[in-house]
């Protein structure tokens, strides 16, 4: 019951949104209305990666063991998809939507989300070799970044805050490094599995040594800092989690 318990909240996406939502949250707590984005964004994520699963259930793209299972929580998905999606337009429309240049990135991402699955010519955007990441970071990076500087004027590093998503994307095409096509061209399908995580280590010891004597200036410096450690502390128990829930 546990274990089907945990499946759940990670396969219908529940513990991606509740970890965004605390980063988000904590990163710009002392910001009015930084509650309420965070809560906007939780839900949206909820909607949009829920719909995504959804679409390539009925389109028979996804692998035997998670079509059966989104077939044995059909009902409950579509409510947590439509459900979300509803109330993430909702909030931003009533809270957020008074900067045109802000609505037209968030329309960008928008369809970007919707072609990131959705085939045109026989294939999706992620499907494209190489491009599956850095769709994907120029997504949440807009999201968890630019949305909260331009809405706030929460300043981050744009380097750190890259490196960041980077280093918690990676493990999820880890994940499906199985399930995506070849030609795809993943950093797991390029590096395999354990050189990702090398090269994951390398990365979080590098950025570790600029956050300590670089002197880079980051609002909530201590939760960066507490964040990429136990990153980099979770890199090493790559052996006895296993690739499928890394990093979840």
């Amino acid at each position: 019951m546990f274990n089907n318990s945990v499946k759940y909240l990670i396969r219908s996406h529940i513990f991606l949104a509740l970890f965004s939502f605390v980063f988000l949250y904590g990163l710009n707590i002392n910001y009015e209305g930084a509650l309420t984005y965070s809560l906007t964004i939780c839900s949206g994520i909820l909607g949009v990666y829920n719909s995504h699963r959804l679409w390539k259930y009925y389109k028979g793209r996804l692998p035997s063991d998670i079509h059966l299972w989104t077939l044995n929580n059909y009902r409950s998905l579509l409510i947590l998809a439509f459900s979300n999606l509803v109330a993430s337009s909702i909030l931003y429309s009533i809270y957020f939507s008074g900067n045109r240049t802000q609505n037209i990135f968030a329309f960008v991402c928008l369809l970007t989300s919707i072609f990131y699955v959705k085939k045109v010519n026989k294939r999706s955007l992620r499907e494209i070799p190489y491009l599956k990441l850095f769709v994907v970071m120029a997504i949440w990076y807009t999201l968890f970044f630019v949305f909260p500087n331009m809405l706030f004027g929460a300043n981050q590093d744009w380097g750190v805050s890259l490196i960041f998503l980077l280093v918690i994307l990676i493990p999820s095409d880890m994940k499906d490094v199985h399930v995506d096509h070849k030609h795809m061209r993943t950093i797991p399908q390029v590096l395999g599995l354990n050189g990702s995580v090398k090269f994951l280590k390398i990365i979080l010891f590098f950025t570790l040594a600029v956050l300590f004597f670089n002197g880079l200036f980051l609002t909530n410096e201590a939760a960066w800092k507490w964040g990429f450690i136990y990153l980099l502390i979770l890199s090493f128990t790559f052996n006895q989690i296993g690739y499928r829930y890394f990093f979840v």
